[in-house]
């Protein structure tokens, strides 16, 4: 059985798709984190079907109506491949933007499930939803589940499971020719669809707050995402991040994991002996057991700063770094949504490349994925540190530094391919959902700061290993 997750960004889906299956795939807070599929089979205590059942963790997208390169992969799948049935992953705390996309998926005449996620904090919103009134008019199944939290979870495998052949019919059926593909059916029968969401929301779902009223929320967005506070907040968050990851708590563990190595060193070179040969003692000693000695004594500065950036990505803090970046982005022919795959490339440069696919325009993405590797990653921190360890005593400023000559060596090279290509900057609308602000989980942190620094053990490591074999000796 194979089930297709699908819904709108920063739906919850990844996380969903994490929680079911037992797998860690990156969660971030910007449309296209997931940015192409994802499978994993469903875990044991959730499947009472006795059958194998695998999950398609398919990109966020608003409408089938494909605009990226990860739109794309969502539209043909549902499309082509006919999953046995598709979970529909809809924001409980904002159905009128979740619920256009469901009619679309119905439509499909492939089973659909939909999933409440984020159902825990409707009480907090003081947020009331008919769940069973929805599902009548929808005709599909609806199942409240808090995928953090790993609420509803087995009920929503179980649902799926049940839905596999059963038919269900569309509730929307829009009066003008949905077939016609000319601009003013397709209008028309948005503007249908609207219409029906809009009816739908307001039959099924009581709000007690005013959603116009100014939250925490929008308070603290005036002050970080502000056009001339942004940029220095920006710059002090990214201060404290490398003084504790290059000078206060990376250093610290580093000097006692090398403290190790160098012990271990000592009792290994007593071990050998002089009486082996010298090839062989170049291998052990200054190869690997140097060579790891060498690892570790930049691993635990990148870890710690993996994990603090994990922690301003969990918290919602990033997707604001692009909100204030646009004005400045869309000056030599970007936008704001060019700087995420930036700041991804911060810890490797090849999902930062990746991540530039969300770009819906060409000459936007091509000129991104050129100008991302000049972002300090993974690979260069540890050049950046001993540099700074070297020439500047530790210095915090130097590695923060690095991130804005960075920035500017990129705004300046894509102003040069701005004039070589004689492209005129874009007068394109940039929209971006902001996730609320959240306490960061520790947990995904961490499972974040292991993946990316087994990246750099795995990549980094075995080069600085063999590099470490005494050339002298081995000759």
């Amino acid at each position: 059985m194979r089930i297709a997750l699908a819904g709108n960004p920063n739906s919850g889906k990844t996380t969903l798709f994490n929680a079911i299956t037992g797998k860690i795939e990156h969660v971030g807070n910007w449309p296209g984190v997931t940015v192409s599929k994802k499978e994993g089979d469903v875990k044991k205590e959730l499947n009472k079907t006795g059958k194998k059942i695998r999950v398609v963790d398919l990109p966020g997208t608003y409408s089938l109506a494909a605009f990226t390169c990860e739109e794309n992969i969502t539209r043909d799948f549902v499309k082509k491949e006919a999953p046995d049935v598709i979970i529909n992953i809809v924001d409980a705390t904002n159905l009128s933007r979740s619920l256009l996309f469901t009619t679309q998926l119905l439509e499909l005449g492939i089973p659909l499930v939909v999933a409440l996620n984020k159902s825990d904090l409707l009480d907090n919103k003081e947020i009331t939803i008919e769940t069973e009134k929805l599902a009548e008019r929808l005709g599909c199944p609806v199942v409240e589940t808090a995928s953090i939290e790993g609420k509803g979870l087995a009920g929503l495998i179980a649902a799926a499971a049940a839905s596999v052949g059963k038919s269900q019919s569309a509730p929307f059926r829009p009066a003008v020719n949905s077939e016609a593909k000319t601009p003013t059916p397709v209008a028309a029968v948005d503007r249908e669809r609207f219409a029906f969401v809009a009816a739908l929301v307001k039959e099924v779902e009581v709000r007690t707050v005013d959603s116009a009223k100014q939250t925490r929320h929008d308070a603290i967005d005036r002050i970080v995402a502000h056009k001339f506070w942004g940029i220095p907040i920006f710059a002090a968050v990214i201060y404290v991040v490398f003084s504790l990851s290059q000078t206060y708590v990376g250093p610290l563990l580093a000097d006692i994991l090398v403290g190790w190595i160098d012990s271990f060193y000592a009792w290994a070179d007593g071990l050998i002996g002089a009486g082996v040969a010298p090839l062989l003692r170049a291998l052990l000693l200054d190869g690997i057991i140097g060579g790891v000695g060498a690892v570790i004594g930049f691993l635990p500065l990148i870890m710690v700063l993996f994990f603090l950036l994990a922690l301003l990505e969990d918290c919602g803090y990033m997707a604001r770094v692009a909100v204030v970046m646009d004005r400045h982005m869309k000056k030599v022919g970007l936008s704001g949504r060019s700087i995420i795959p930036m700041i991804i490339g911060t810890g490797c440069a090849i999902p930062g490349i990746m991540a530039t696919r969300t770009i819906r325009d060409e000459r936007q993405r091509r000129t991104t994925a050129m100008l991302t590797p000049f972002m300090p990653c993974g690979a260069k921190l540890p050049v950046i540190a001993l540099f700074a360890g070297i020439f500047f005593e530790d210095a915090a400023w130097v590695g923060t530094s690095m991130y804005f000559v960075a920035i500017a060596i990129i705004v300046f090279g894509a102003w040069i391919i701005q004039q070589i290509t004689k492209a005129t900057p874009s007068k394109s609308y940039f929209i971006m959902e902001l996730p609320e602000y959240r306490v960061p989980s520790l947990k995904r942190a961490a499972v974040s700061m292991l993946a990316r620094g087994k990246a750099f053990v795995v990549n980094a490591g075995t080069v600085i290993l063999l590099c470490n074999v005494d050339r002298k000796s081995v000759v």
